[in-house]
């Protein structure tokens, strides 16, 4: 800056000069206007601003604002609009989907459809079924692999579809006809190496072991298994149970069987029912059948038949019939045709005839229940009562019984409703459906004390809770049966 004086004193300049020809100083002029009102108009926007929006630091957090926004309304703002965009969007193929008269044949027969449902249930599988299946349905470990076209349960779309809806659960009986820890290690060897295929050296001899400790009533003489059981292929050395000690694993199976409670070590399996759920509806099982049958190569399905000309008929349509008691005998032979664990044996005379005597309610109650080595509804976890007593009554014919009259319905899962509104009223109909709750083996845990607990305050709101909660587990127990725990 020059020292000398100011060469421009009539200017308004602060006498700062900044090179030697006095051309670049500092001048001492008053801001524009404009400039003047924006900083005015900002000094005012701010209290506006920050009455309306969170702002100012205020003990450790901030002040809320009277608008009530936040980055996570504004998100879920965003999400909403995304949703409804998407729903406008798909509504029609939605539509078609959920519509009852689209079967899952129809869904995989049309391309739009089929890649649509792949590409959203690919979210649905892995919020609701990755944590045990893996996200590429590989399978994690104790869980079965849904990539490699085995399935124990069936891989037509029906049969995934079915097993989703209703849930699975294993069973195995443990040490079958007294195995010994000897000759369980001599059948693991047998079972592994004959898993291996061409690769594998499985003892002939070891063979007896398999075909006379009852394996061949699950898993067939073949060892090819069942599927209307449930009951793994043997041969192909594809395990349920993978453990990188497989022959291990197999022991312990053998020796602790599978879902046997009163085993420590038996092995679980279980899955639960989804279509007793509120975590994904009708639809949505849909396309999740759709998206594993893809994942493992399920059955083809086969193109669609030609429509064939149909003649009018004045013969009113017949309701669809369940599932009779031949078909559903295929469930059950595995124990009845070799009689495990003191099971009556299909055609036993001698065996049949005291249980014919007890009555059909009475076996009811026991299939239902139970008993020995027999879980709940055996390895028919899916069927009904109506069901069950069609397979109880194929097999005392088959033991010389009469035939059976036509069976009453019977709904022992029907939730009593309260007459009135009155705690009298509620706290009746809670105790009732707690009570056929239990019955049925599906009553919650809680349910019991909020009854009691509600007769000894009167609380016709905790009664109404109680009750609320006994009917949901008879609701459960309508669909699920003993399939596995609903979420």
């Amino acid at each position: 800056m020059g020292e000398h004086k100011n060469p421009y004193p009539g200017e308004n300049n602060t006498g700062h000069f900044w090179d030697d020809d006095n051309d670049i100083r500092e001048l001492n002029n008053r801001p524009p206007r404009w400039y003047m009102w924006a900083l005015y108009l900002g000094i005012i926007a701010i209290p506006i601003y920050s009455f309306y929006y969170p702002t100012i630091p205020w003990f450790g957090e901030h002040t809320k604002g009277t608008a009530g926004w936040t980055q996570i309304v504004e998100y879920k703002e965003g999400v909403k609009q995304l949703e409804d965009y998407r729903q406008s969007k798909f509504a029609d193929i939605e539509k078609t989907i959920a519509d009852p008269k689209t079967s899952l044949e129809d869904i995989v027969r049309d391309d739009e459809l089929r890649s649509y449902s792949i590409k959203t249930a690919k979210v649905l599988f892995g919020d609701n079924c990755a944590a045990c299946h893996g996200a590429g349905g590989q399978g994690n470990d104790g869980f079965p692999v849904l990539a490699d076209d085995d399935w124990l349960y069936g891989g037509t779309l029906a049969q995934i579809s079915t097993s989703i809806t209703n849930g699975r659960k294993g069973n195995m009986p443990a040490r079958m006809m007294g195995i010994s820890d000897a000759d369980a290690d001599t059948l693991a060897t047998f079972l592994v190496e004959t898993g291996k295929g061409a690769a594998g050296k499985p003892n002939p001899a070891s063979k007896s072991l398999y075909m006379t400790k009852g394996c061949i009533g699950c898993h067939g003489p073949t060892m090819k298994g069942n599927v209307f059981m449930g009951s793994a292929n043997l041969s192909d050395g594809i395990y349920r149970f993978k453990a990188d000690d497989q022959k291990a694993s197999v022991i312990r199976t053998i020796l602790h069987g599978v879902n046997q409670g009163h085993k420590p070590l038996t092995q679980d399996a279980v899955m639960p029912s989804f279509g007793a759920s509120k975590v994904i509806d009708k639809t949505q099982i849909k396309k999740l059948a759709v998206y594993v049958h893809q994942l493992g190569g399920g059955v083809a399905v086969k193109p669609k038949p030609k429509p064939k000309k149909v003649v009018a008929s004045a013969a009113a349509p017949t309701a669809k019939a369940g599932r009779g008691g031949k078909e559903l005998y295929a469930k059950c032979q595995g124990c009845h045709n070799v009689g495990v664990g003191g099971a009556p044996k299909y055609g036993d005379k001698a065996a049949w005839a005291p249980r014919i005597k007890r009555g059909m309610d009475d076996l009811l109650k026991v299939a239902k229940a139970g008993k020995g080595m027999m879980p709940p509804k055996g390895t028919c976890m899916d069927c009904t009562d109506d069901e069950l007593r069609a397979v109880i009554q194929y097999m005392m014919e088959s033991a010389g019984a009469p035939k059976a009259k036509s069976a009453v319905k019977v709904s022992p899962f029907k939730a009593i409703v309260a007459s009135g509104d009155s705690f009298d009223a509620v706290i009746k109909a809670a105790d009732a459906n707690y009570k056929k709750a239990l019955a049925a083996k599906m009553a919650w845990r809680d349910t019991g004390k909020m009854i009691k607990e509600a007769k000894k305050t009167k609380d016709v709101a905790l009664a109404k809770a109680a009750n609320k909660q006994a009917v949901n587990a008879l609701a459960q127990s309508a669909v699920a049966g003993a399939a596995g725990p609903s979420f």
